[in-house]
């Protein structure tokens, strides 16, 4: 089944269950008229409302319009109703039927849909109709869920939850974490959860550590006379398991009845050679209950601790023994204790948060001295006392540090003087140590483990680490972590690890307790999920949840760890999130992006030293069989390292509450102009388009910015015209190609035009915009950075510097190359190309010489029967001019990279006998030249004198009156040669003409006469002399010059034309 029908059959469950059930609740609240019509129109969006009222009009009933959108919004407007239904769980259910919403609506409009998001929408869904009741209906989805799992490839490892049934508070998805957080005075009181309140739960839910066993047998002994520790100091972290120890010390020997049928302790007696627990009187003294200020209690008032003990001992009786005392706020002293307690005895004395109440006592004053002081001494005696009698224990719970238990200027002091106390007589003890909280965690979390199926599982984790040991830490060779993992499934040991032993350390976290309370919120979240995996490991830590984040947020203190969570993790925005999203195929289907930076998340909090996550960590979190390896572990790492605002990368991978450089520059880029940025790609655009035989123009807005002349233009149009929008494309296409400053363009074959593809030009903008934030910051002497973020700065930027060139080139993937004089065009795609070329002239070059569309050499039979169709049959003769000018304004014809390829080709063609070259004078010819007389490159000039006739059409010099004179010629201006005039008259060897130099000069010469300059030239040049032209040109307008014009044609003809000019502006 794929996702869309799995989700379809989902949904349809999910909308008649969850439907039939609102509808319920309503009727129970309005009625079934129209106060329940209103209250559900009411609840709903103003477009939602008028769709229904439609609906109803036309006669349907609220059952045949209710809809999956219109549950949150009902949870919402209807919230009095469903809060008291739901409880706490009330935000959630809103959340819940948000997400289903969602995923329903991209399904209908058939859009892509995220493997990851129908997981999560059906364990959504799950989890609304167990909290609506519909407990057979989630079981029906449920399967639906697990069938789909079991069509799972051979050899693949099923869920974790398949193999385990975990505590049915978490099954029904109501779990109370403050399950964990039972008080001894609440045990006493009667009023504490079912788990802590009766012997029998709460022993059964008890796992007896080592440490745990060792207390209660000595605690035995000790009550039955035989010896032992007399003052037992519980001593551990912040939620380390002091109170559960005096809890199941309260049990023992409160309870003795119910305690001594279970098996665990029966077995404890056995092992102290005991058949009863001995009976004796239990005293629970609570810092944190009870009052420095006293309480009243019957007849009496009770104001210290001394009056509390002897009161809990012996109700009054015992009271009167210390009442004096207790009144006056003095402690009994040693020999009145000791006959209490020898009266009362065995006695087991607990005491649980002697800090807190020691703190308090401070503020009671007694004469010169405080309450706080004479308890001090009291302990003092007390703990002496104890240890004198044969049969008293006194057990008492101290933190590692002051400040786990109480932030108060004072208690510094107070935890020194109690560890000095106490430090004399008693016997330090750690309920909980090393590997025994896996078990800890199996008692309380789980009702039932399949054994058998979770050797299998550890047995493939195993073999998938042993493929990749080279990438692993090495304790993760040996056989003893299979070991560790078995005891800690379905939980990876490495998850418990960091919890236990980093998080741990933190003052704020509550060791066991708080180890206990996030894996059991975990549990809950993570069961029946479709995406659950083999183990629930370090990736899997469900940080989108947002009672787990609330809990994780109060343990990690004062930092904005939300907004860290918020930027670079959890959905909508998170950008590990989003990166799976965005690449998806193996990040999609693992969550890759996600659970990588979840397991960094949860390495990088430590009371410690120790933070953070080496590669070989990270991939043992994260790798499974058939599923992560460390090569996409590392791809991974790459991909968040440049997008994430608050991971670090130095030697060890971590988060902080700090934003890293990428954060920094993601604000400087947002600054950044489009003009800096269109600046520096125009600029960039001319450096890639490099030399050639074009002329480059960049971006050019109109005609006038592209002059008509005879050189070869290579036009780069810009972004508001990429070659995949069409429309805008041929707009600008024609405008230049049709036109330039002055008039319609005539040198048509001389123009080609690149245009960029719209996606790889924005990636260039992206990183162009990227580059100038970079420079920005490095520029910016007023900000700290790192060492290690000057080093991804310098490493930015010289990525930054290579990238732009690369895709700005790569952007120019289309060449339109005119066909005709009516605009058409034949489209390149040049993309091979640009990425092979340095630059854009050359990718041109290649391919308009790989399509003969770029000659260097010109054949010379194509002049007469080549494809072109140049010089008809029917046509005696082809002037040179017209010759050129076709290549020059002709679309069909190919571009020549010079000038002088025609003359070589008419020199050839005159060689080989293909034609014959003369010069026109009047009637006749004053020169031709034929194979038995070839010109030289200088003789041939493109003037309309100049003219091509087939062998033997023009007359020889015998018929022309004899030979000319070779003349030398002026260099090969590039004037356009006139028609010669009249020949020279022949000059006798030796003999002087009169006239050695003429000097020609015009006043004025209007612009129509101009063509016959050229003529006086060459007559001039004709007459044997060495021609100079100069020329001075002035333009003068009052109104002003117009500037576009004078850039880009005046200036851009000289420039064509090569001509050095002394420009001059006023």
């Amino acid at each position: 089944m794929s996702h869309e029908s799995q989700l379809s059959a989902a949904l349809k469950l999910y909308a008649d269950s969850v439907g039939r059930f609102m509808l319920n609740q309503l009727r129970k609240a309005h009625g079934n008229g129209q106060g329940l019509v209103e209250a559900f129109l009411g609840s709903l969006s103003e477009g939602r409302r008028s769709q229904v009222l439609e609906d109803l009009k036309r006669g349907k009933t609220l059952e045949d319009v209710i809809d999956i959108n219109h549950f949150k919004d009902l949870f919402l407007g209807q919230r009095e109703i469903f809060r008291a239904i739901f409880g706490r769980n009330y935000n959630r259910a809103v959340t819940w039927a948000d997400e289903i919403s969602e995923v329903r609506n991209d399904w209908a409009h058939q859009k892509d849909l995220v493997p990851d998001d129908v997981n999560r929408a059906l364990d959504s869904m799950v989890r609304l109709l167990r909290l609506t009741g519909a407990e057979e209906v989630a079981q029906q989805m449920r399967q639906l869920t697990v069938r789909e799992l079991s069509k799972a490839p051979s050899g693949s490892l099923p869920p974790w939850w398949q193999l385990v049934e975990p505590d049915e508070a978490i099954r029904r998805g109501d779990f109370d974490e403050n399950t964990f957080a039972a008080k001894l005075d609440d045990v006493v009181a009667g009023r504490a959860p079912v788990e802590y309140r009766y012997a029998e739960n709460f022993f059964q839910k008890t796992y007896l550590t080592q440490e745990l066993s060792a207390i209660l047998k000595d605690v035995l002994r000790r009550l039955g006379g035989q010896g032992g520790e007399a003052v037992i100091q519980l001593r551990t972290p912040f939620g380390g398991g002091k109170t559960h120890t005096l809890i199941a010390l309260y049990h023992l020997a409160k309870a003795y009845n119910e305690s001594l049928d279970l098996l665990e302790i029966q077995n404890l007696l056995k092992e102290v050679g005991v058949d009863q627990i001995p009976r004796a009187r239990v005293v629970a003294l609570v810092g944190t209950e009870l009052s420095a200020q006293g309480r009243k209690v019957e007849d009496l008032y009770i104001r210290t601790l001394w009056g509390e003990l002897a009161y809990q001992l012996g109700d009054k009786a015992a009271y009167a023994q210390v009442q004096a005392a207790d009144e006056a706020l003095s402690p009994p002293g040693k020999k009145a204790l000791n006959e209490l307690l020898a009266s009362y005895s065995p006695v087991l004395i607990l005491m649980d948060e002697l800090l807190v109440y020691q703190v308090k006592a401070a503020s009671v004053a007694v004469g010169n001295t405080t309450l706080q002081a004479q308890t001090f001494a009291f302990l003092q005696e007390l703990s002496e006392v104890v240890g004198s009698l044969p049969n008293a224990v006194l057990v008492t719970t101290f933190p590692e540090s002051h400040l786990e238990y109480y932030d108060h200027q004072e208690a510094p002091q107070v935890f020194a003087r109690l560890e000095k106390i106490f430090g004399r007589v008693q016997a330090v003890r750690m309920p909980v140590q090393g590997e025994e909280i896996y078990e800890v965690l199996r008692r309380r979390l789980f009702e039932r483990i399949d054994g058998e199926a979770a050797k299998q599982v550890v047995a493939a984790y195993m073999q998938t680490y042993e493929q990749y040991k080279n990438e692993l830490p090495p304790e993760v060779r040996s056989g003893e972590y299979g070991r560790k993992m078995l005891k800690a499934f379905p939980f990876h040991p490495e998850l418990v690890n960091v919890l236990y032993e980093r998080w741990g350390t933190l003052q704020t976290f509550q060791k066991t307790r708080g180890v206990l309370r996030l894996l059991a919120r975990l549990v809950e979240i993570e069961y029946l999920s479709p995406s659950a995996r083999p183990l629930i490991g370090l990736g899997e830590a469900a940080l989108g949840d947002a009672d787990l984040r609330a809990t994780v947020a109060s343990v990690l203190g004062e930092a904005n760890w939300e907004s860290v969570l918020a930027s670079d993790i959890i959905p909508p925005d998170g950008k590990a999130f989003l990166l799976d999203r965005e690449l998806g195929g193996e990040y999609a289907r693992h969550r890759l992006g996600q659970s990588l930076a979840t397991a960094i998340f949860m390495h990088s909090h430590s009371g410690g030293a120790q933070q953070g996550a080496t590669r070989p960590q990270l991939n043992l979190a994260l790798t499974y069989p058939g599923g992560i390896t460390p090569l996409l572990v590392g791809d991974a790492l790459d991909n968040l390292k440049g997008r994430l605002y608050y991971l670090y990368a130095n030697g060890s991978w971590i988060f902080k509450a700090q934003p890293n450089l990428n954060a920094v520059l993601a604000d400087r880029m947002a600054q950044v102009k489009a003009e800096a940025v269109e600046d520096l790609l125009r600029k960039e655009v001319e450096r890639v388009a490099g030399s050639g035989p074009f002329k480059v123009f960049v971006w050019p807005q109109s005609h006038r910015e592209v002059p008509d002349g005879p050189g070869l233009k290579l036009v780069l149009l810009g972004p508001e015209a990429p070659h995949d929008n069409e429309e805008d494309l041929k707009r600008l296409y024609h405008v230049i190609q049709d036109n330039h400053a002055s008039g319609p363009r005539v040198y048509k074959n001389t123009t080609l035009y690149l245009a960029m593809a719209r996606a790889p030009y924005l990636r260039a903008q992206e990183v162009a915009r990227k580059l100038l934030a970079l420079e920005d910051i490095q520029s910016d002497r007023g900000l700290v950075l790192s060492d290690e973020q000057k080093s991804d700065l310098t490493r930015l930027l010289k990525e930054a510097h290579e990238t732009v060139p690369v895709l700005v080139k790569s952007s120019y993937t289309g060449m339109l190359e005119p066909q005709d004089a009516k605009g058409a065009f034949r489209f390149f795609d040049l993309t091979a190309y640009v990425r092979t070329q340095p630059t854009l002239q050359a990718a041109v070059a290649e391919v308009l010489r790989a399509e003969d569309l770029l000659l260097s050499k010109l054949d010379p039979s194509y002049l007469t029967q080549g494809p072109w169709g140049l010089w008809p049959e029917n046509e005696p003769f082809l002037t040179l001019r017209d010759l050129r000018d076709y290549f020059l304004c002709l679309p069909h014809l190919p571009f020549l990279e010079r000038e002088e390829a025609i003359k070589d080709s008419v020199i050839q063609g005159i060689r080989i006998r293909l034609f014959e070259l003369g010069v026109r004078s009047g009637d006749g010819f004053a020169q031709v030249w034929h194979a038995g007389k070839p010109p030289r490159p200088e003789d041939v000039f493109f003037g309309e004198a100049y003219v091509l006739a087939r062998p033997g059409t023009l007359p020889r010099p015998e018929q022309l009156g004899g030979e000319s004179p070779q003349h030398e010629g002026d260099g090969g201006s590039r004037l356009p040669e006139p028609a010669p005039g009249p020949l020279p008259p022949e000059r006798e060897p030796g003999k002087k003409t009169a006239k050695t130099k003429v000097t020609v000069t015009l006043e004025r010469l209007e612009l129509a006469r101009i063509p016959a300059l050229v003529d006086l030239a060459k007559a001039l040049r004709d007459a044997g002399g060495v021609v100079r032209i100069k020329v001075e040109i002035e333009a003068v307008n009052p109104g002003g010059l117009n500037e576009t014009v004078l850039r880009t044609s005046a200036l851009e003809i000289l420039d064509q034309y090569n001509l050095e000019a002394d420009w001059r502006e006023e």
